[in-house]
């Protein structure tokens, strides 16, 4: 696996080879970054089942300001840990184990903020749907964050939400990634914000 842009291309980053884990293809990888364009760099970006952190690496390789990496796997966080070692990013980035459904409540206690989400969980568990929606009710996103979802693609997507606003969904194969943004809301008017930017 390799960083695939920016000021580290073609660094390699550690993955663990196991019939557990799914790692986003390079194909993949380069198609969410290539509809991002420039909405990566200068960002403080949200990593969720970060797995490697090969998405939040990719986005520090492109500008991102500070990656926070959450996952509940025990081998996740020390691979998150090498890979930034091998970066040296250390100082650009936070990791947290746990459970990324009760992690956001935390981060929105925290006062923390995020402008660029990226949500990859293990296919056809439920997950995608559950996130979305506890993403919708926080308060942890800014106005216009972008959510990049990488999700089967017999996976439902929730059609209830408040703030989030679902752009456009690519089908690679047998995986789908579908970008959100979060819609802002003044004077009880929503106002939506696509620009041709996705």
């Amino acid at each position: 696996m390799r960083i695939i842009g920016g000021d580290f291309k073609s660094r390699k980053i550690y993955f663990p080879k196991s019939r557990l884990t799914r790692p986003m293809t390079d194909r993949t990888k380069e198609t969410v970054f290539n509809i991002l364009g420039g909405l990566v760099a200068g960002k403080h970006v949200l990593d969720l089942y970060a797995g490697s952190g090969s998405l939040g690496l990719e986005a520090l390789s492109r500008g991102a300001l500070h990656v926070t990496f959450v996952d509940r796997a025990q081998w996740a966080v020390p691979v998150i840990y090498k890979n930034l070692g091998l970066l040296g990013l250390q100082p650009k980035a936070r990791v947290l184990k746990g459970d990324v459904l009760k992690l956001i409540p935390k981060l929105q206690r925290e006062g923390k903020l995020f402008s660029l989400v990226f949500v990859d969980p293990p296919f056809n568990q439920g997950l995608v749907k559950k996130t979305l929606i506890k993403l919708d009710a926080s308060g942890i996103l800014t106005p216009f964050a972008q959510i990049v979802v990488g999700h089967s693609r017999h996976e439902e997507l929730p059609t209830e939400l408040q703030q989030l606003r679902l752009t456009r969904t690519k089908r690679i194969g047998q995986s789908c990634l579908s970008f959100f943004f979060r819609m802002e809301t003044k004077r009880g008017e929503t106002k939506s914000y696509i620009s041709g930017e996705l």
